[in-house]
């Protein structure tokens, strides 16, 4: 696998599993931004944003290839 392959590859799964994991919790039918342990319902998506982070950082110039 080419590095660009494997980096398609991984925003593809990581976009299915972070609309995945929000899609089960609008189909939960729990009003979880009403109470105040809703906001642990939305942690699980923090380790998504860091991975789209990653993959998506500038390349660093003085990096060899």
């Amino acid at each position: 696998m080419t590095d660009r392959t494997l980096r398609g590859l991984v925003i593809v799964l990581n976009t299915v599993g972070l609309l995945g994991f929000l899609g089960w919790l609008m189909l939960s039918r729990e009003r979880i931004l009403y109470t105040q342990e809703g906001v642990l319902y939305l942690l699980p998506c923090l380790p998504f944003f860091f991975v789209f982070f990653y993959v998506f950082k500038p390349k660093d110039p003085d990096e060899e290839e």
